[in-house]
């Protein structure tokens, strides 16, 4: 399996990939830098109910701390590092996480991340 779960890409190349956003969640991007300090090789991401989930390593849940989550529920796993990268490449102080119409994909300015693996089944490196 490739080291990094997940690729940057220009947000024109994105649209013409994945299409248009569907469901768009803004998420401060100082947050989502210290949320990235809660884990060391992974961050997952889901939109359940329009509220955003995030887990780290082992599929511990960051954020919101206090949720629950099922087994079997399918996130996006990205490599940490590319998270970071994408808010150091961006920007901006807002960072978005999208749902398209087969793909969740990030967001934060000109910048979008995503050739996610999905976790289950792919939840290690």
């Amino acid at each position: 399996m490739n080291k990094h779960a997940g690729k940057i890409i220009s947000k024109t190349e994105a649209g013409e990939l994945f299409g248009d956003v569907l469901v768009k969640k803004e998420i401060e991007s100082e947050f989502l830098r210290t949320l990235c300090d809660k884990s060391v090789e992974n961050m997952m991401f889901k939109i359940v109910d329009s509220e955003v989930i995030i887990l780290g390593d082992n599929r511990k849940v960051i954020y919101p701390p206090e949720k629950v989550i099922s087994e079997a529920a399918v996130f996006s796993r990205y490599s940490k590092s590319l998270v970071i990268e994408l808010l150091e490449k961006g920007g901006s102080d807002k960072t978005y996480i999208e749902e398209r119409k087969e793909v969740l994909t990030i967001s934060n300015d000109l910048y979008v991340l995503e050739y996610s693996t999905p976790c289950p089944p792919y939840c290690f490196d």
